[in-house]
């Protein structure tokens, strides 16, 4: 090869290597992917069999909202999320508050509040449970849900001052109860404005005008996933004032809950319970 032909044969090697580093440049990284978890099993927050739900119509939202990041929803039972942040692992957890994994993970942050919610006593309007404290429940059956804590609650239930049955999903709470199984049962109050909202009858149901608690939900995050704070409370204040987003709560029946001065049942659920 002549001097003339190695030079030319350098430089087109050359350019060659320039348009590889500029396509290379020019190509968008592909996001970064997270699992975020959430152990809801109950509607709004999980449909199976439907189109979508409360958990992966957020999720779609947040993935189109951004390019930085792609979340990804992982469905768990409570007892393995339970083990999985005692773990140490990082994590994404979806629908919950901080109080509830605090003493199984120290180092918890939370997002943004996203919506208020409660858990509730629902009974029969023939045998009303009139609930203002856990000592209401003495003595009788309640349901409950698997792998839940409940405060106060719980510890009836170990020193068998009431009898505490657990179920997997509010609606099998509510088929013992409406078969005679069930004295009352605790419920997230979310799930019961969806049922109002689609079809499911309600009409024999007493909801105690005390809620057993009251709480906010965020997104939960784990010390490994600090960074991704900024972006997922941008992300909440953003559908904080979405038409499209609220317009997707109100067809899920909690739209109200956005609201912390509109807590009190006999508002939300449109009861006066001193008169059932």
């Amino acid at each position: 090869m002549t001097t003339v032909s190695h030079y030319h044969y350098c430089v087109r090697c050359l350019a060659a290597l320039v348009v590889l580093i500029l396509q290379i440049a020019c190509t968008p990284a592909e996001p970064r992917v997270y699992a975020v978890y959430s152990y809801h099993s109950d509607p709004p927050f999980t449909l199976p069999g439907e189109p979508t739900d409360l958990s992966r119509a957020w999720v779609e939202r947040f993935n189109h909202w951004q390019e930085d990041i792609q979340l990804e929803l992982v469905h768990i039972e409570r007892a393995d999320l339970n083990a999985l942040v005692e773990s140490g692992e990082p994590y994404l957890i979806l629908w919950a508050n901080p109080l509830w994994f605090s003493f199984r993970d120290p180092d918890v942050q939370a997002s943004h509040r996203i919506f208020w919610d409660a858990d509730i006593i629902v009974s029969l309007r023939s045998r009303p449970v009139r609930y203002t404290e856990p000592a209401d429940l003495t003595g009788l059956h309640i349901g409950a849900r698997q792998g839940h804590f409940y405060r106060d609650i719980n510890k009836l239930a170990e020193q068998k001052l009431l009898n505490r049955e657990d179920a997997d999903r509010d609606y099998a709470n509510y088929q013992k109860l409406l078969g005679g199984e069930l004295d009352a049962y605790i419920m997230v109050r979310s799930s019961l404005l969806y049922w109002k909202e689609h079809g499911v009858d309600t009409s024999e149901l007493f909801v105690a005008q005390t809620p057993h608690d009251t709480y906010s939900r965020h997104i939960l995050l784990s010390q490994g996933r600090a960074e991704l704070m900024p972006l997922l409370n941008a992300f909440i204040d953003h559908n904080a004032d979405d038409p499209k987003w609220l317009a997707q709560l109100e067809y899920w029946g909690v739209t109200r809950l956005l609201d912390p001065f509109e807590l009190e049942l006999d508002e939300l659920m449109e009861l006066d319970a001193d008169k059932q």
